[in-house]
């Protein structure tokens, strides 16, 4: 009968509806054999206080204190097969023809106190407490009770073994049915969830559970430990649950989720995921429109409707969709495309489009997967390029509006960003990770607890509903619910010693008990400590992290190991310190721990006293032997000087000699010093020209501001003189008008040649630059192309004010040579800026057609860039002292004249040349030639 009630309920589950508390898939972790290093058969378990785990296995008792992995054996080596815990927090186990308790030692190790069981022969089961009396039966059937040190026989009635139900928080209850895993019911006893091997977990026949009150449900089963976080704001997703491939998107149809992943688009059904009919690659990006999705895959846009399979609109591979079934954008590789009942058109060359968004204003945004964003208004024809070319952007939506985000660098920029329906921004990192939340320019607290275990997840999706955050990613998917229990969460975290080994083997403190504020000195020999550490209760959601030090030394960075080792540590007096973060980003109070490693004896204070000592007298001898060496040294080296004396007479016109060929060569390189001298002199002239410009700039701006701020004061001293006209005579008003008239004007003269002075100082601190770097290997063309946009942007007006017709015949295959691509779109502007000034001065006296072409050649391994114009022309007689410095054939007010000098230098510095062919009032040509570049 209870086998068919059981089958009743397993056939039902997918009929009832989940309970309020309950989310899908519960976090989880396994600890298989291979992890606490005992046998993969668990009896019992029981969480007790401080978050110790204490385990029934095969081999003995396993706790574990969250650093570690422990085992007690039995006095027999035989299997644990019961625990139970009394009134007096005493942990008892019973196994094989063993009972014991377990007790505390002065080192605040566990140890396990055997029980005299005498001619007891069985197996240990149903221990409990009975009036204040251990009792137990064993699997024979025959009842005992323990007695002080021993135990007798007593009649112990057969009860059921409650261990199989646990009652968790907010009135949940979990059962556990022999063989089909855990089923969990809510307060009103309805079945709300059950969870088994096909949702993660080590076994299906699980023999005993235990909760420890902060969120954390323990099994024990034949095939390991679990660790269940339930209840729990948290649930994930996987490939167990029909998720398959990387999730790329979640968005939300009539209350039913949909996630698309690389692998397809996935609607979800309670908690597992069924894949779409019809999409079966990978999806991009999904677009609620609508009763339907519209979804950007590699096979093109599909359209999804509530139920039922996907019918595809498109057949080129999408990136991004925007719109609906009859009227959408798509980006896909090369371009934007508009669809129209079936009609496509491109609208933009744009590559690679991951975002098209069309704000409030009708106003189109297009941002690519290289970080620029586009626009287009409403009426534009075109698309342009919103944000800087040289910075990585990202779109923020805000009210129906865009912000662009740029960086000069990748790091400063969120790498992920969505609005939610709620009206929430969500951001990350440049690296996709610590995800958060604003709102109205501030961040939205709230959720930040919440969200913090998975702060170093890449998030690659999101979806925000009122009382559930869904974030995706390689990591499968996790919803958050932000109503929900969470004991977890409400556990303030702690953080204690676990234990302290000296040498790898010898226990100090085994952490339980009284932690004491200061242990026992070390002996010398004992210099390699082990400390491990644990919060007790650390949430399955996200990593905990610790950190310590030494003697308020630096502290180590943050991680998830819980042991400190410390290898041949020096004598003397020691303070240890840890501190814990949770996975909610809580740091806990810091523990201390003091010890000290006793000196040697061959350190203490008399035997140094007798090392002292010992060197003097060592000294002594040793300097009353080097003065009797030094004695005997003195008489062999006066023997030595007069033959060598005798030797140096001799040598002596030989010396002389040499010294003669020395002094020439010291002339030598006083001679060459002084050419260093002067060559550096040189160079210091030139700083100090850099210098001498600097410091006249300064004065030269003084005196165009006061210059500029005196004409202000005059146009006032005017008003107030005409002001005051009636009351002056009229040949003082008149005389008085002519000075500030005279005054006037010679200011604005000041003013004027002041910014002709300053223009030529900029002029010549440009000069001054050095232009040999950034020479590297490039294709002239993008930067002919560019040339040609900015020739359009900054002269549009006067272009088509006189109608000049500007032509650029760029060839379509690379122009590749050795160049600094600034410097030479500057020298082409330069050039392309006088062509457009010598047509506009010839239309504004005469009636013309103006023109300007710019055109290359390529012949005899160089390029020749030509750019000609139909302008006034130049002069024969001044053609050769154009290239010169500070010569220029415009007015002083209008150039400083080293705009051609300046080009020379730049074309001439990458090997190349620049000439110039005109006649006056019909042509000038400027030809620039540069080598071409060999492979």
């Amino acid at each position: 009968m209870k086998r068919l009630a059981l089958h009743i309920i397993i056939a039902l589950l997918s009929f009832i509806p989940a309970a309020s508390w309950a989310l899908g898939v519960p976090l989880l972790k396994n600890y298989m054999a291979v992890d606490y290093k005992a046998h993969n058969i668990n009896y019992d378990i029981y969480a007790g206080k401080n978050g110790i785990v204490y385990v029934a296995n095969f081999e003995g008792l396993l706790y574990y204190d969250k650093a570690q992995w422990h085992i007690i054996h039995t006095p027999g080596i035989t299997r644990i097969t019961s625990l139970y815990c009394d009134q007096k927090d005493r942990i008892w186990a019973g196994g094989y023809n063993f009972l014991g308790y377990l007790e505390t030692n002065e080192q605040g190790v566990l140890q396990l106190h055997a029980i005299n069981t005498g001619s007891m022969r069985g197996e240990v089961s149903q221990l409990r407490e009975d009036n204040g009396q251990i009792v137990f039966r064993l699997s024979n059937g025959k009842g005992y009770q323990v007695k002080g040190e021993k135990i007798v026989e007593a009649s112990v009635p057969d009860e059921p073994n409650d261990t199989h139900q646990q009652h968790l928080d907010d009135g949940l209850r979990v059962n556990t049915m022999e063989g089909n895993g855990l089923f969990v019911e809510d307060r009103f006893g309805k079945l709300v969830c059950h969870f088994t091997e096909d949702n993660g977990l080590c076994s299906n026949s699980i023999n005993n559970i235990s909760y420890d009150g902060h969120g954390t449900l323990w099994g024990a089963t034949n095939k390991g430990i679990f660790a269940l976080a339930i209840p729990s704001k948290y649930s994930h997703y996987t490939s167990t649950e029909g998720l398959k491939g990387e999730i790329t998107d979640i968005e939300e149809l009539d209350s039913i989720i949909y996630v698309s992943t690389t692998n397809g688009v996935y609607r979800c059904s309670g908690y597992t995921f069924e894949p779409v009919d019809g999409i079966t690659l990978g999806c991009s990006q999904m677009y609620q429109s609508g009763n339907t999705l519209l979804a950007a895959t590699s096979m093109g846009v599909y359209s999804i409707p509530k139920f039922g399979a996907a019918r595809q609109l498109t057949n080129e591979t999408a990136i991004s969709v925007l719109g609906t079934p009859d009227k959408f954008y798509c980006g896909e590789l090369n371009r934007v495309m508009l669809n129209t009942q079936g009609q496509s058109t491109p609208v933009a060359n744009i590559e690679k489009a991951t975002d098209i968004y069309q704000d409030k204003n009708d106003c189109l945004w297009i941002k690519d997967i290289y970080g620029q964003v586009w626009s287009k208004a409403k009426n534009d024809a075109n698309f342009k390029l919103a944000s800087d070319s040289q910075t990585v952007a990202t779109m923020v939506i805000k009210d129906g509006t865009v912000d662009i985000i740029t960086s000069e660098e990748a790091n400063d920029y969120p790498l992920f960003t969505i609005t939610d329906r709620l009206g929430n921004t969500w951001m990350t990192n440049y690296e996709g990770k610590h995800l958060y939340a604003m709102k109205d320019n501030k961040r939205i607290v709230t959720f930040l607890e919440e969200i913090a275990p998975f702060s170093n997840h890449v998030i690659k999706a999101l979806h925000h509903q009122k009382n559930f955050l869904w974030i995706g990613g390689e990591f499968g998917l996790i919803t958050i619910g932000h109503s929900f229990t969470d004991a977890s969460i409400d556990t303030k975290p702690q953080l204690l010693i676990r234990s302290v080994t000296l040498n790898a083997d010898s226990t100090i403190w085994g952490g339980f008990g009284a932690q004491p504020e200061k242990l026992s000195t070390f002996d010398s020999d004992s210099r390699n400590i082990t400390i491990t550490y644990a919060l007790t209760y650390p949430a399955l959601a996200g990593e905990t992290y610790y950190r310590h030090r030494i003697n308020n030394g630096a502290w180590s960075a943050w991680s998830t190991s819980t042991t400190a080792t410390f290898s041949n540590m020096a004598y003397g007096d020691y303070t240890f310190e840890v501190q814990a973060k949770d996975a909610f980003d809580r740091e806990t109070e810091i523990s201390k721990l003091d010890f000290s490693i006793r000196y040697p004896f061959y350190m203490r204070w008399y035997m140094v006293l007798c090392y002292a000592l010992l060197l003097a007298f060592i000294v002594y001898l040793i300097v009353m032997w080097r003065m009797r060496q030094l004695f005997k040294e003195k008489i062999r080296l006066e023997n030595i000087v007069q033959v060598r004396t005798a030797e140096v007479v001799k040598q002596k016109d030989e010396i002389e000699e040499k010294s003669k060929s020395l002094q020439a060569a010291l002339d030598e390189l006083a001679q060459t010093q002084k050419e260093l001298i002067r060559q550096e002199k040189m160079a210091t002239a030139g700083k100090l020209t850099q210098g001498l410009i600097d410091r006249i700039l300064n004065p030269m701006n003084y005196i165009n501001n006061f210059s500029k701020l005196s004409c202000g004061l005059l146009k006032d001293l005017k008003a107030n003189i005409e002001d005051e006209e009636e009351r002056m005579s009229q040949d003082a008003f008149e005389d008085t008008m002519d000075v500030i008239d005279m005054l006037d004007q010679n200011l604005q003269k000041v003013e004027q040649h002041g910014v002709n002075t300053t223009r030529t100082l900029k002029a010549m601190e440009e000069m001054l630059k050095d232009r040999s770097g950034g020479i590297i290997p490039m294709n002239l063309v993008p930067v002919l192309r560019q040339d040609e946009e900015m020739l359009h942007n900054y002269f549009d007006e006067d272009i088509n004010k006189y109608g000049v017709k500007v032509t650029f015949m760029i060839p379509q295959e690379p122009i590749n040579i050795k160049g600094n691509a600034e410097q030479l779109s500057m020298t082409l502007m330069s050039l392309l800026g006088n062509a457009v000034y010598a047509v506009v001065k010839k239309a504004q006296r005469e009636k013309y057609a103006p023109e300007i072409t710019l055109s290359v050649n390529s012949h005899d391994n160089q390029y020749d860039i030509i750019i000609r114009d139909n302008g006034v022309g130049i002069e024969d007689t001044i053609i050769n002292k154009i290239f010169d410095p500070f010569f220029t054939t415009k007015p002083t007010g209008e150039a400083a004249g080293v705009g051609l000098y300046l080009s020379r230098e730049i074309i001439q510095n990458i090997g190349g040349d620049i000439s110039v062919k005109s006649e006056k009032d019909v042509y000038t040509e400027f030809t620039i030639t540069l080598p071409i570049l060999q492979n």
